[in-house]
């Protein structure tokens, strides 16, 4: 039984049938239909969220796949993107896509996408839990929350209050989680502990390697934000430039 509901967005008919014929063929994963650009697939996509994988090319008309992957940060589908040039993996990189393909893309290689895949989904589920003991995104089935439960690298199970969140910082495969007490160290990537934070509007990327809760920002300078922690040592974190326009509308949103 398929375990991935998956699209392909391309423009090139050829490349998105091959992708199709390579879902089909995989059992883990189930085509749910292709698109020729990002607009189209985020119609659909908020038609049905229920995406796990989206097979996403860069170079397309109308919307193309970065304008695309900055609508759909905390869908919780996984991003595999698939291009004829090495130039965008950095930049998309930014945005935690799962997989980068250069085309033509070979089956093998396909393969390995789907396991990083299920690497990626599994790692979501073991660390993001909530009271009820069961690892499931935040999102999901929780509204309103006010904390959440994590897992630090000793594997203890840790509340953490929403409230009580400073900043996020990706070191490699770790994320340093700041409060205002204490510093966790956990097993998870920026995408997926954003996952965690979905419905906590405060909690928002402000740059490829730092989130922040923007109750605690004090002030933005120079292309800075400054936080205030205890002790009086502010913490100075960079804002991405993609970013900053979001920051700014979410901070006069606040109460």
């Amino acid at each position: 039984m398929p375990k991935y509901n998956c699209i392909v967005i391309d423009d090139d008919p050829f490349v998105a049938t091959i992708l199709k014929n390579f879902c089909d063929k995989c059992e883990e994963v189930s085509f749910v239909g292709k698109f020729s650009n990002g607009a189209e697939a985020l119609r659909f996509l908020k038609e049905d969220p229920n995406i796990d994988i989206i097979f996403l090319d860069v170079e397309m008309p109308v919307m193309n796949g970065i304008e695309f992957m900055k609508c759909v940060r905390h869908t919780g589908a996984q991003v595999v993107v698939c291009s004829s040039k090495a130039d965008y993996a950095v930049e998309t990189y930014e945005y935690d896509v799962c997989d980068y393909l250069m085309k033509p893309v070979q089956y093998e290689r396909f393969l390995r996408s789907i396991e990083k895949v299920a690497l990626e989904k599994d790692k979501i589920k073991k660390w993001i839990s909530v009271t009820s003991g069961e690892y499931i995104k935040a999102s999901d089935e929780v509204s309103d929350i006010e904390d959440v439960w994590i897992k630090d690298t000793m594997g203890h199970s840790l509340k953490v209050k929403i409230e009580d969140v400073v900043c996020i910082e990706a070191m490699e495969n770790y994320m340093s989680l700041r409060t205002t007490t204490k510093q966790h160290t956990v097993h998870m990537t920026m995408k997926s502990i954003l996952d965690l934070f979905a419905d906590a509007p405060e909690v928002m990327r402000i740059h490829k390697s730092f989130a922040v809760n923007i109750k605690h920002i004090s002030s933005i300078q120079d292309g800075n934000v400054i936080i205030e922690v205890s002790g009086g040592n502010n913490v100075q974190l960079p804002i991405g430039r993609t970013y900053m326009k979001d920051l700014r509308e979410r901070i006069n949103r606040l109460p």
